[in-house]
């Protein structure tokens, strides 16, 4: 199956589902553009749900904070997970409830916590003893009962870009198998601090499906053997990370990787109890999205040649941050006197603006 969403129709780039030209965003342009469609996210949250045993999927807010974007999620039936008090207040007026939130994120502060289990949240992915510590004191000077997860690193190789590989051992994120293990024996004791979920995230923009089922065959009786110390467990929190391909535009493909995740997950959890939570984010929203720029600037030196945009990494760093392949998307045609192209191998624009090759 294929269904490009980036596609020519009568000349026109067109984007999405409903294959709308993209032209029509740039008649009176005067700086960069975001277009979004909704339908396309819509779709991918009806794939996540269609698996039926799933409990609930968090979106990742750090992959889009844009207040429209959450406000239709929420509304789609998704919860939150969130690596700031920011992006909580940011969730909160999008609509969320507290209890529909997950706090994520290495560095959170004393006055984040405190914050957050004022507040009540939904659950705490504790990411370091450290950490566990803070939290302890924090409830027992509130009085108040919090729900925390574990953050395990399997030690998996996620088999993605290593800047965005997450659970190996020199990772900054999560806990080791044994320093999670001295947690849930502290937790075991602790009266106001509850666990009561076990979490993994292997990395981002996983292509290997394979990968997965590494990490529950690990997972899976550390699960039982950290429930057995502390019976409040009862949810198995399985991340995100679900990549696109960025070198092909194709939601069919986008389908069918998930489609292999779900079957995996179905036949691996078959005989297991749990509430099953995904925390995922590109996966829904980067396909629904396209930036629009113009060419300012074309300049040549004897290796190489530039197009120079009116747009730079502030709206797509990840080439600029880790080398990570992005592709562009082609060019729009508007009129004769504007230059709105990202690709100058193009002999139309050769014709239209007269600009050598």
């Amino acid at each position: 199956m294929s269904r490009k969403l980036l596609q020519y129709k009568n000349g026109n780039l067109c984007f999405g589902p409903n294959a709308v030209p993209l032209s029509k965003f740039v008649e009176n342009y005067k700086q960069p553009v975001l277009v979004y469609d909704l339908n396309i996210i819509r779709e991918r949250i009806n794939w996540i749900k269609g698996w039926k045993g799933l409990g609930q999927v968090h979106f990742a807010v750090k992959s889009n904070f844009n207040l429209d974007i959450l406000k239709f999620i929420k509304n789609a039936g998704c919860g939150a997970d969130v690596v700031s008090v920011g992006e909580i207040k940011r969730s909160l007026e999008a609509g969320f409830a507290m209890s529909d939130i997950i706090f994520s994120g290495v560095g959170k502060s004393r006055e984040e916590l405190s914050w957050a289990i004022e507040r009540g949240i939904y659950q705490i992915n504790i990411e370091s003893h450290s950490e566990l510590k803070k939290i302890i004191e924090i409830s027992e000077r509130l009085g108040r009962n919090v729900s925390v997860g574990l953050r395990i690193n399997p030690e998996v190789d996620a088999e993605t870009h290593k800047s965005i590989s997450t659970a190996l051992k020199d990772s900054k994120f999560g806990l080791d198998m044994q320093t999670g293990r001295e947690c849930i024996e502290i937790l075991s004791k602790t009266k106001n601090v509850k666990l009561k979920a076990l979490s993994f995230h292997l990395g981002s923009q996983i292509l290997n499906i394979s990968v997965y089922e590494k990490a529950l065959a690990v997972m899976k009786p550390y699960y039982l053997e950290a429930k057995a110390k502390c019976p409040d467990l009862d949810r198995f929190d399985l991340g995100g990370g679900i990549g696109i391909d960025y070198t092909d535009a194709d939601s069919g493909v986008d389908q069918s990787r998930w489609l292999l995740l779900q079957s995996l997950y179905e036949k691996e959890l078959s005989d297991f109890k749990a509430t099953y939570l995904l925390e995922i984010g590109r996966f829904i929203v980067a396909r629904s999205g396209v930036l629009l720029a113009r060419v300012e600037i074309i300049k040549n030196n004897p290796f190489k040649k530039f197009l120079v945009l009116d747009t730079g990494m502030t709206h797509i760093m990840r080439p600029a941050l880790y080398n990570a392949f992005h592709g562009h998307c082609a060019r729009i045609y508007t009129d004769c006197r504007r230059r709105i192209c990202s690709d100058l191998r193009c002999g139309r624009l050769r014709k239209c603006h007269g600009i050598p090759l």
